[in-house]
């Protein structure tokens, strides 16, 4: 007897060894408790494809309350050598633990702030686990696990990391053109072209070549990738200049547009950068409100007023410019139906919150995507994107097509 046992222990460990865990992207154990502490046995346990979630005003599950729960999802995960960037937003707190070492730790209410981490990890399995709290009003989490270096495919340079949950990739640098497949977050592509802003960047998916834009994926390195789409895009593109000695910039706002033009209503957005992440300063207007940067091998321009600046003095005048035109005059208008309604960064149910407005509010409308599903809107000076589901619109029609 005491051998058949030695034998089952010893297949099963050889099983445990031989199989590898399941990748992050794939299955998550969530535990929901019915208190904001993570106190006592849980009172839901699901398996789920990620810890991000959306919940607004209501709750996880019938019998979890809308106000006071937590929850805490693990999930063990292979990965390859390298350094990894943890990204969190959350109303209200969160914690985020690798191998049982605590490197994100804000479990206190939040009226959605983000956070980020950095963890340099061997090849091999590793546990994650995030906890989450909610104390009352408005409840989510956005979880990103993404590479800043690992070990890239031979001969790669330029890389794009999907951000968003799906992504379409197109045949051309146009949100209307024909869809060639789907790629995922989390998953990285090689860059082998781009349109002149870098707005609309072409990738290598398995030997697909189609076109996906760059507000959903983080771009590595495509300062030296060559402008593939035909036209040269809508502006010349400018060469990066080196950086004067020690100077730099340093994000002290939740998100950041960077610009094409130092204009906050003509200049097209071409990526967006984070609280606390630091780049080269090479440019600035005559009056230092606007920055040139080089975000990543993108050239663009940041409001000074988000930014701790660095050998300001050093810094030259690369744009002259003169004060910002106006926005232009609105012809449409959107009127929230929704108790509460989010204005994001961008079209997608997940990208990052930028402000709150309420039921019965008016704004303007200035954009919208292709099919009208989301509205673009000017909330008093902040430029972003509502659900058109929860507006009453007059005259979109007439509404550019900007997303």
């Amino acid at each position: 007897m005491k051998r058949f046992l030695a034998i089952v222990f010893g297949l099963v460990l050889l099983l445990a060894i031989s199989i590898p865990a399941a990748a992050q992207s794939s299955t998550w154990e969530a535990a929901y408790f019915s208190n904001p502490s993570l106190l006592g046995p849980p009172t839901l346990i699901l398996t789920e494809n990620t810890p991000s979630h959306e919940w607004g005003s209501g709750s996880p599950a019938i019998n979890i309350p809308a106000d006071n729960f937590s929850a805490r999802w693990a999930t063990t995960a292979y990965v390859n050598a390298g350094t990894y960037q943890i990204s969190v937003r959350a109303d209200d707190g969160v914690r985020v633990l690798v191998d049982g070492v605590l490197y994100i730790d804000q479990f206190i209410p939040s009226p959605g702030n983000f956070y980020q981490a950095t963890v340099n990890l061997v090849a091999g399995n590793h546990t994650f686990v995030v906890e989450y709290f909610e104390a009352g009003g408005l409840a989510y989490l956005a979880y990103n696990f993404t590479p800043v270096s690992s070990n890239p495919p031979p001969g790669s340079g330029a890389t794009a990391t999907v951000t968003a949950y799906f992504l379409n990739v197109r045949s051309a640098p146009n949100p209307a053109a024909p869809i060639l497949t789907r790629i995922s977050r989390g998953e990285t592509y090689a860059v082998v072209g781009r349109n002149a802003v870098s707005s609309w960047l072409q990738l290598n998916v398995n030997g697909i070549i189609g076109w996906v834009n760059s507000s959903y994926v983080t771009a590595y390195n495509i300062g030296g990738v060559p402008i593939t789409d035909g036209s040269g895009g809508p502006y010349p593109p400018t060469p990066i200049p080196p950086p004067p000695v020690g100077a730099s910039i340093t994000v002290i706002t939740t998100l950041l547009n960077v610009r094409h033009i130092p204009n906050p209503f003509t200049g097209q957005i071409l990526t967006h950068i984070g609280y606390g992440q630091s780049y080269p300063l090479v440019g600035r207007n005559a009056d230092a409100s606007w920055l040139q940067v080089n975000a990543n091998g993108i050239l663009g321009w940041v409001n000074s007023s988000y930014v701790t600046a660095y050998n300001l003095g050093s810094v030259p005048i690369t744009d002259p410019g003169t004060n910002p035109s106006p926005p232009p005059t609105a012809s449409a208008f959107g009127t929230v139906t929704a108790y509460f309604l989010n204005v994001r960064t961008a079209p997608n149910a997940y990208a990052p919150r930028l402000t709150v407005i309420s039921r019965g509010q008016t704004y303007p409308i200035v954009g919208r995507t292709y099919d009208s599903s989301w509205a673009q809107l000017n909330v008093n000076g902040t430029i972003g994107w509502v659900n058109r589901g929860w507006l009453t619109v007059s005259n979109l029609g007439g509404v550019p097509v900007t997303g």
